[in-house]
């Protein structure tokens, strides 16, 4: 794996919510070249905190708005495979959000596919060694998905973004 200047930083989003019985479950969507199971990530945004850029990505890559952490709840490597068949090392900073709602129609909906699982059956799903661990100990230690838990979440949708600096 390379150094940690070499990595390519990107944000992202663990997806989850509360169902009525109390089970916790994870949304996770497909990636768009190969169909792996993953979470929402993408590139941080010029102006605009890194909760706020994994925000927009959970909203135009699952359809999904809610509560955002604005503190990382993990971070995790991956080797991103490029277009022309090489590999670049990148971090992904991922945040927690509590998912308050799932539009029925979204940016990439005809390019992945969403679902939500269990805690296990995310973990066993996803190829992101790192990322799977830790959502293994959520089972364990759920509060790990609010680490403000006392402040609460930022509750962000798209439309909140605005112009960069505002």
């Amino acid at each position: 794996m390379a150094s940690d200047a070499d990595e390519l930083q990107q944000v992202g989003v663990l997806p989850w919510r509360i169902r009525r019985d109390g089970e916790r479950k994870l949304l996770l969507i497909t990636s768009r070249r190969r169909g792996r199971w993953i979470v929402p990530k993408g590139w941080p945004m010029k102006g605009y905190p890194p909760f706020a850029a994994a925000s927009r990505e959970a909203f135009e890559e699952a359809g999904i708005i809610g509560d955002i952490s604005p503190a990382p709840v993990t971070t995790y490597r991956y080797m991103k495979a490029r277009g022309d068949g090489s590999q670049v090392a990148c971090r992904v900073t991922v945040f927690g959000m509590n998912v308050r709602g799932t539009l029925s129609h979204w940016r990439e909906k005809e390019q992945r596919q969403r679902r939500w699982f269990s805690l296990e059956a995310a973990a066993g799903k996803l190829d992101d060694i790192e990322l799977a661990a830790f959502v293994r100990v959520l089972e364990t230690e759920p509060d790990r998905l609010e680490p403000n838990s006392r402040s609460g979440g930022r509750n962000l949708s798209f439309s909140d973004l605005g112009t960069p600096g505002s």
